[in-house]
């Protein structure tokens, strides 16, 4: 399989707070397996005062029919710049909410010198998508139309795709991936840790995608199906999309599945495999592998 993984050059900007962690974790080619890795950067607590004042937590219904917290991250200079601000979405997982990206990694750490605005909405374990069994939960648009109009309209943001990215872990690395893939020219970056991409087949039988996609066998699963959905996306417009997953996840196969697919579409994207299971110490050592992506891309647009 051809590798069109591409090298990027240390960023200043990052050196200091994920050198630690990407030292030993230098990109594979596409499907080969990473070498041991050095240990992860330690968690410190406290993770999330309540009182940082980088913090704000919004509460946002849009298309729902109740409303739901949404953490936002500000740069440390926000205040007082004046300047706009690219815009991270991050995504939680099964079971999951909107502050635990705050309350079990480092990010606060991680995004300190970093002039990047982190969104995180509360998604319950709907999938990220608009749910066939009851209509008053549209979390797609929620997410991907509402959250984002609401970021773009309260604060100072590029409000264009080059200046947008997303990403998840688990269920919100499914979402991640589906809804740039669904909602093309949004965003520059689509990212999925120990994503569960190949979930919502016609197969499964778990209750929560039956609850968003329909039963087993439903037609209605046909447009988040993300290996069919990728089959047959024009590619005009997709992101640069990003993998990763432990190797000793359950996980694993079905984002192989889904990089075969990309692989055979042309389509631009980077895969990781590296020690680890489906775990918060694994997305706390892989999420400053993302904000360096991030970061190169923000120094493309001159930030």
């Amino acid at each position: 399989m051809p590798s069109s993984v591409r090298s990027l050059s240390a960023l200043a900007l990052l050196t200091l707070l994920v050198a630690p962690a990407l030292a030993a974790q230098a990109a594979p080619a596409r499907g080969a397996k990473a070498a041991p890795t050095a240990p992860a950067p330690v968690l410190r607590a406290p993770l999330f005062p309540r009182d940082d004042p980088r913090v704000q937590v919004v509460s946002l219904a849009g298309s729902l029919p109740k409303a739901r917290n949404v953490a936002i991250l500000l740069p440390r200079d926000y205040a007082t710049s004046g300047r706009r601000y690219p815009v991270l979405y991050l995504l939680h997982g099964m079971g999951g909410a909107y502050d635990n990206w705050l309350t079990r990694t480092n990010l606060l750490e991680y995004t300190a010198d970093l002039p990047l605005i982190v969104v995180m909405p509360d998604a319950g374990d709907s999938w990220y998508g608009n749910s066939v069994t009851d209509t008053m939960q549209k979390f797609q648009k929620y997410i991907a139309e509402d959250v984002v109009n609401y970021v773009d309209s309260n604060y100072r943001t590029l409000p264009f795709a080059q200046g947008r990215f997303i990403a998840g872990l688990s269920m919100g690395g499914y979402g991640s991936v589906m809804l740039a893939t669904k909602y093309p020219n949004r965003y520059a970056l689509a990212a999925s840790f120990s994503g569960a991409v190949g979930m919502v087949g016609k197969t499964n039988d778990s209750p929560s995608v039956n609850a968003a996609f329909g039963p087993p066998g439903a037609p209605s699963r046909d447009s988040s199906d993300l290996p069919a959905l990728l089959r047959r996306v024009d590619p005009k417009g997709l992101p640069y999309y990003y993998l990763d997953c432990g190797t000793g996840d359950r996980l694993v196969q079905g984002n192989r599945d889904v990089i075969g697919i990309l692989a055979e579409r042309g389509l631009p994207y980077e895969y990781h495999e590296t020690r680890g299971v489906h775990d918060w110490e694994y997305w706390n050592r892989r999420i400053p592998v993302v904000l360096q992506l991030v970061a190169e891309r923000m120094r493309m647009l001159g930030r």
